[in-house]
């Protein structure tokens, strides 16, 4: 049987060749786009993580609030996107605090780097538990763990990152408040006092107070003062606050102070000069050396 095609007449047998020829065709494209595309992921290269520093944004005697800076580079000929990027910080393999890259991420361009940043809040009443639980030096090792994922051409390559340093075993100040006294003359105050003991292994400075006293639940006196008092490692010292206060309230709150003031509470937190010593240590490596 022969059957007209385009002037020329096939077989059914041409016919049957003509298919399977064009059905090999289609198959080995479909594999060589399969090959292709699998040869392209497989030389991706997984971007990489270093830690470029750790900046401590503010410290008081409760916790210490950190920002990790992470500097990630791209090494491929394709953009990639941080799917997601947290971080953990652990002493004797106890989680102390943990984190997550504020969203959304910026791309990292083909070739091309960003610094990512990290934000963690460590509670020193916990970190000081576990040194006292586990260690008996000043210092405690610490280890900074993430796994960032990233998205390259849409496949998703996981990065592992570690980093070890040390930070002191009793970084928070003990506090207690001692009295309180008033003082007369044209403008009426009472002074605060409180004692301050740094046994943190380091020297420190205390930067400032923010606060409230209360009695009953009720605040009775508004603190917030700015100073700069030393805080010698190992000793304890006296820091005395002076507390405005308005003339129409002085009668009342100067009988609760003066009579009762053993039941108040100090509703606030001192706020710590970072010394460098610090910095140096959570970094495990001298400031300005490349990671």
């Amino acid at each position: 049987m022969f059957l007209p095609v385009g002037g020329k007449c096939y077989t059914m047998p041409g016919m049957n060749e003509i298919r399977s020829l064009s059905f090999r065709t289609g198959v080995l494209s479909a594999a060589a786009i399969v090959l292709c595309a699998f040869n392209i992921t497989g030389c991706i290269i997984p971007p990489k993580v270093s830690l470029s520093d750790i900046e401590i944004s503010s410290m008081s005697f409760t916790k210490l609030n950190l920002v990790c800076m992470f500097d990630v580079r791209n090494p491929n000929l394709f953009a990639a996107n941080l799917k997601k990027f947290d971080c953990d910080f652990r002493a004797f393999d106890r989680s102390i605090a943990s984190g997550d890259a504020e969203t959304p991420i910026p791309t990292i361009p083909a070739g091309g780097r960003r610094t990512v940043p990290v934000d963690l809040v460590i509670r020193l009443p916990e970190l000081a538990s576990v040194a006292r639980q586990y260690a008996k030096g000043k210092t405690v090792p610490y280890q900074l763990t993430s796994r960032p994922v990233f998205n390259v051409l849409g496949a998703s390559f996981p990065v592992s990152f570690r980093h070890n340093g040390k930070v002191p075993s009793a970084l928070a100040p003990k506090w207690k408040l001692a009295g309180i006294s008033r003082r007369y003359g044209p403008e009426p105050a009472f002074l605060v006092t409180f004692e301050i003991r740094n046994p943190s292994g380091i020297h420190m400075s205390l930067a400032g107070v923010k606060g409230a006293l209360r009695l009953g639940g009720e605040d009775l006196l508004q603190l917030q003062e700015t100073m700069l008092t030393e805080l010698p490692d190992g000793e304890t010292i006296e820091l005395v606050v002076p507390v405005r206060v308005r003339l129409t309230a002085l009668a009342g709150a100067a009988r609760k102070l003066l009579t009762d003031w053993r039941s108040l509470k100090f509703d606030g937190e001192f706020h710590l000069k970072t010394p460098l010593s610090l910095r140096k240590m959570l970094m495990g490596k001298p400031l300005g050396k490349k990671p």
